[in-house]
């Protein structure tokens, strides 16, 4: 069964663009202790499907250095202000050898598209007040092609836990 996990970016800081706002120190503590985080519970990813803002990249170069393992990388400019059934999409596109896969993107779509995809007995479901920065849900999917509604069966909810 497929390994799904969406992510919200780490903890941003500051710049003139909002596209281009690099993480904060925090931010980089965030990714790497969520890298190994889903290190110790995937092992590692076939597929990273990254939104191209600073942040989102940061987030993923994070998450290697904590340990995370990623085979392939696809950088998707229409993740950074796409709705959860763009996510849901981007998925459905998937190729179905692909075992694991994670979105990096943002707030509010990252935690829409886990609330709007997660089966009715997913803890997920008790976050509709959105995804602290670094949060990532862990679940299962039936396959790609034909991911919908109730199909992300979440299994774990990681909150990075950094001083």
């Amino acid at each position: 069964m497929p390994t799904l996990i969406l992510m919200r970016h780490a903890k941003a800081g500051h710049a003139p663009v909002d596209f281009d706002r690099p993480l904060a120190p925090r931010g980089r503590q965030q990714a790497a202790w969520q890298g190994s985080a889903l290190a110790r519970a995937v092992g590692g990813v076939d597929l990273a499907i990254v939104s191209s803002s600073a942040r989102t990249r940061q987030t993923l170069t994070g998450l290697n250095s904590g340990g995370l393992r990623v085979a392939e990388t696809w950088f998707e400019d229409s993740l950074y202000a796409t709705s959860w059934e763009g996510i849901l999409g981007l998925l459905q596109r998937v190729p179905e050898d692909a075992g694991s896969v994670i979105v990096v993107a943002h707030e509010p779509t990252i935690s829409m598209a886990a609330v709007m995809l997660a089966s009715k007995d997913s803890p997920v479901r008790d976050l509709h007040a959105g995804f602290s920065t670094g949060t990532a849900a862990i679940g299962d999917v039936d396959g790609w092609g034909y991911l919908d509604r109730g199909g992300y069966v979440v299994r774990d909810v990681l909150v990075p836990h950094v001083e």
